[in-house]
């Protein structure tokens, strides 16, 4: 919805408006429809906003935003989809509002419930709110951490944004790179985002589900205040049961993200998910569910083509446009694409990570057509079991288990899904017994490193891994990729591949209500009768096309490394090994980089390759941020 920041003089220095402003508008980008300002200048804090208008578009809704006779101010980012219900219930207590946004909802929530009101909230967010009667700052993080949140504290100043990038405008923030962190995002960058560290070393990461309160005395509170576990219940005991519940939860998952103002869309990739999500939003339009602010402008789907390529999905995007009736605009991306545009989508992402440019270049579209909220389906394949490794923790679970049944079950999955030709995954199966789901996270090669990968810090993890560790195999393997590891990693990448659009994603398959219910299902529901997600595909057996439903080939997304086969790309990869910034890096090896590149491009063997890419990638982007940092000086 928005990118929001703002800092807290704790020293007692006053707030200068020009560096709040400054802050703030590096996240244009992300609010391409004005900014807001608060300062208390008798606490020496300011709260700033970009404004992405999508609920109550007019002048009422921008914020900072105050409540309570200018008690609360509040900067948020996000929405919080069922504030018409919400705002209902206030409404009876006596809370009245002169907005139709949501942001004000939070705020009377607040004034009622104190910090409870996070647990009635289904949404996505990351928020701060001003009481300026006590002095006291509240920030919020939404339950899995689909809104960023990174803040700065050394108990003179605190300060927080939506990216990294933004500090950089802070003259008195030292804006420099964890040499460790960047070793760890060049061995496994999907440690990075479940982590409190960040790239940059003193700036630290809120998690998803945790929350933060911070006095005028320079005390700092931070608590979880949302744990999954706590809030798994009992499934239902019959199958029949359990599809007619979890159809129930995704239909109304979707209707709620249609709330919106302004026309939204989907991003369509002919998956099973995505595709689950238009198909979706197509019957709760027949059903004539058309109240409660659902978007007039919904139909037009945006589908990445590439063409000539074994991972173009285009023909299974057409058999959901031509049972749905959407608007398909179709985006085609090539291989000359990925050069022109990286330097610009990496300091989006601001991390040390496979780029996917097709996304990038979808929610360019969406924006270019006036799209501005899409409907895309993140978490289905973390919480439904939708990769490979999924299938292997299930047969080890058969395996350990002694039961026939189950060993059946798994290896029919395995070949429907053409993994016996995959001997990496056949192998893992039958010699990952006794292995934990963690093991996934350990240090891959490091021999191009001079620098020590950083370890793993997660307040949540550590408490977690000993409540799963009795849990079985498939369970271990589906929670921690949901919530430390795989998912983390694609919502931090898809909210800067959006947000560099001003385009808001909404991710059904998200909605708490679901994953509590998906979490709290057996194994047999996810993965059985020869397919990977299988009560997704049971409870949308009328809504789906057959072809997409019955679908068994998960093909990803390609990224940049992809293209570094062609000479003009090997050329730029070679000279950027062979720069002196490079070769003299205290983070890597950087003649045994070059030496080994040069025997890799003769025998063109691509893994190494595109392996010398990811640390290509890490020194543009700290170059890139050095030269904004010295831009602001």
């Amino acid at each position: 919805m928005c990118g929001i920041a703002g800092f807290w003089n704790l020293n007692g220095m006053p707030v200068s408006r020009a560096m709040l402003e400054t802050f703030t508008d590096t996240l244009e980008h992300r609010g391409p429809d004005g900014n807001g300002f608060y300062i208390d200048e008798d606490a020496n804090l300011g709260l700033g906003h970009r404004r992405l208008a999508i609920l109550d578009t007019t002048d009422m809704g921008r914020q900072p935003m105050s409540y309570g006779n200018r008690r609360y101010w509040i900067t948020l980012n996000g929405e919080i989809y069922n504030f018409l219900e919400i705002r209902s219930e206030l409404a009876q207590h006596g809370y009245q509002f002169v907005t139709e946004s949501d942001t004000e909802v939070v705020m009377a929530a607040y004034d009622k419930w104190g910090e409870d009101c996070q647990l009635r909230f289904n949404g996505m967010w990351a928020f701060a709110i001003w009481d300026q009667k006590k002095k006291q700052l509240f920030i919020s993080r939404d339950r899995f951490g689909v809104k960023p949140l990174m803040y700065f504290y050394d108990r003179k100043r605190f300060a927080f944004a939506s990216e990294m990038k933004a500090f950089l405008a802070l003259d008195w923030f030292q804006a420099e790179f964890d040499p460790e962190m960047v070793a760890t995002a060049l061995t496994d960058h999907q440690l990075i985002e479940g982590s409190e560290r960040t790239l940059l070393r003193d700036l630290k990461r809120l998690l998803g589900g945790y929350c933060l309160s911070l006095k005028q005395n320079g005390d700092l509170k931070i608590r979880r205040w949302w744990n999954t576990l706590d809030h798994l219940e009992p499934a239902p005991a019959s199958c029949g049961e359990q599809v007619e519940r979890y159809r129930e939860l995704f239909l109304d998952s979707c209707r709620i993200r249609m709330r919106s103002d302004v026309p939204i869309g989907t991003a369509l990739s002919g998956g099973l998910d995505s595709s689950s999500i238009v198909c979706g939003m197509r019957h709760i339009r027949d059903m004539g569910d058309v109240g409660d602010r659902l978007a007039s402008d919904w139909q037009r789907s945006f589908v990445a083509t590439y063409p000539g390529s074994v991972i173009d999905e285009r023909v299974y995007a057409d058999e959901v446009i031509k049972k749905t009736g959407s608007t398909p605009v179709y985006c085609e991306i090539t291989p000359d694409m990925y050069l022109k545009n990286y330097k610009r989508v990496l300091f989006q992402y601001e991390e040390i990570s496979d780029i996917h440019l097709g996304p990038w270049a979808v929610h360019k579209a969406q924006r270019e057509h006036g799209v501005v909220v899409t409907l895309d389906g993140h978490g289905g394949d973390e919480a439904l079991a939708g990769y490979p490794w999924h299938v292997t923790a299930s047969l080890k679970d058969a395996l350990t288990s002694l039961s026939p049944r189950k060993a059946a079950i798994s290896l029919e999955t395995m070949k429907k899904l053409e993994l016996f030709p995959q001997e990496q995954f056949y192998w893992q199966s039958i010699l990952m017994v006794g292995n934990k789901a963690v093991n996934r996270m350990l240090k891959k090669e490091q021999a191009w490193l001079n620098q020590s990968p950083a370890e793993f810090v997660s307040a949540a993890y550590e408490e977690d891994r000993f409540r799963i560790k009795k849990r079985n195999a498939l369970f271990q393997s589906l929670y921690a990729d949901f919530h430390f590891t795989h998912l983390p990693m694609n919502l931090r990448d898809f909210d800067r591949l959006s947000m560099a659009h001003g385009v808001e994603v909404r991710s059904p398959f998200m909605d708490w209500r679901l994953v509590t219910f998906t979490f709290s299902l057996p194994s047999e529901s996810k993965i059985g009768g020869g397919y990977t997600k299988r009560i997704l595909r049971d409870a949308l057996k009328d809504i789906l096309p057959e072809p997409i439903r019955k679908r068994t080939r998960k093909l990803g997304f390609p990224n940049m490394a992809e293209s570094w086969s062609s000479p003009r790309a090997q050329d730029f990869i070679r000279d950027a090994v062979m720069s002196a910034d490079f070769q003299n890096s205290d983070i890597w090896d950087g003649k045994r980089i070059r030496s080994e590149l040069e025997v890799a491009m003769r025998k063109q063997d691509l893994p190494v390759i595109q392996k010398a890419w990811i640390y290509v990638q890490a020194m543009s982007l700290m170059e890139m941020f050095r030269e904004k940092r010295r831009n602001f000086q």
